[in-house]
């Protein structure tokens, strides 16, 4: 490995805090003063000892510095799109989150940041995997899209054929990302009605559209609502009244208006995540249809 290398990756870690290993040791269940073995591993970190989860004996942890040398090599390798490194961790450490930002993108009068992300778990929770995430600047309503996680990657031991995989579901990430700004293009165009606000209301927050009753909601389902609307009158009143307008009102609600103790992890693969995630499928869905009946 050469020192230049060297020295990228080192800085990916020192200033994502993802410098430390995750050790898996066998954990003992003490039972009336007798030491049992047990199949199952706690994960701690090499740094401070903090434990991450529990796992069983088939789990293959990824180190973070050998995720981050897979992404370094895949700034490297796609340097004419990529521009910058970042990343951080959830929790203690528990998932791990490595971005390459790629050029900004313009959809009608915004303009969007964007970026690849790869999240790592430490604890079992899940695969690593490859995902589109994308910040309007006016607003910073973030939205992140996940890819299917990318399971043999964990378990291949040789860097290049771990650079191959990563290269192949880096560029769908990306291929994928350019397809959702055309998606986010066609939503400028698409004037909001009455039936699509109805049908995003209805399953985004789990209420009976325009027509539910006060009476027959919660009084958390109210606020929702209201916050909801509040949203809306200010994402609609600056980018017009468009499905565009519509798709940040719940971005907007997700991302500054829920209450949560980590923005990233919210809004990565929580409930803001499933929120957004939910309205996008709607909202696109609904363009789609749009579309069909005029070009049928």
């Amino acid at each position: 490995m050469s020192a230049e290398k060297f020295a990228k990756i080192e800085n990916l870690l020192e200033t994502t805090g993802t410098y430390w290993k995750v050790n898996k040791i066998p954990l003992v269940a003490n039972v009336d003063g007798q030491e049992l073995h047990t199949e199952t591993f706690g994960m701690f970190r090499s740094d401070n000892d903090r434990w991450l989860g529990s796992v069983g004996n088939q789990y293959t942890p990824m180190q973070n510095v050998t995720l981050a040398e897979t992404i370094v090599d895949l700034a490297d390798r796609f340097h004419n799109d990529v521009d910058k490194l970042k990343g951080g961790i959830f929790g203690d450490g528990q998932r791990v989150f490595y971005q390459l930002s790629l050029k900004d993108q313009e959809i009608g009068p915004d303009t969007l940041k964007r970026n690849i992300t790869c999240l790592n778990s430490h604890n079992g929770s899940s695969s690593i995997g490859f995902g589109s995430t994308n910040t309007v600047i006016s607003c910073s309503n973030t939205f992140h899209r996940a890819m299917k996680d990318l399971s043999k990657f964990r378990h291949t031991e040789s860097a290049d054929a771990r650079l191959r995989l990563a290269v192949a579901e880096f560029q769908k990430a990306m291929d994928d990302d350019e397809m959702l700004m055309e998606r986010f293009n066609r939503f400028t165009e698409v004037v909001l009605d009455k039936t699509i606000l109805e049908r995003v209301i209805s399953n985004v927050f789990g209420v009976d559209g325009l027509n539910v009753k006060e009476s027959q909601i919660s009084t958390r389902k109210k606020n929702q609502i209201s916050g909801f609307e509040t949203a809306l009158q200010k994402e609609t009143t600056s980018k017009g009244g468009t499905l565009w307008g519509l798709f940040n009102a719940v971005t907007y609600y997700t991302n500054h208006m829920e209450n949560s103790k980590d923005t990233n992890q919210h809004l990565m693969y929580g409930s803001g995540y499933k929120k957004n995630l939910k309205a996008f499928n709607i909202i696109d869905q609904y363009e789609n249809d749009k579309r069909a009946l005029v070009f049928a």
